[in-house]
């Protein structure tokens, strides 16, 4: 019994853990407005916390947010 409790919480994690690794590709292709797998600064102005914090997000100041530069400052 104990077993199983524990086989159900740890499912129930992953479960969580996935759903929250969609949601954040998912917001992520949202502001990807053009699609190219960066978000611009023009496409993080969609976002008030993106834009106000885009120097700091974009750590190889390439003038683009990744997508891990992105889940990095999300995380």
């Amino acid at each position: 019994m104990k077993t199983m409790s524990c086989i159900s919480i740890m499912l129930a994690s992953l479960v969580s853990i996935s759903s929250y690794a969609l949601d954040l590709n998912e917001t992520f292709n949202e502001l990807d407005k053009d699609s190219n797998g960066a978000l611009s600064e023009s496409e993080a102005s969609e976002d008030a916390l993106l834009h106000g914090n885009f120097s700091q997000i974009d750590s190889n100041e390439d003038g683009q947010i990744s997508f891990p530069e992105f889940q990095s400052f999300i995380q």
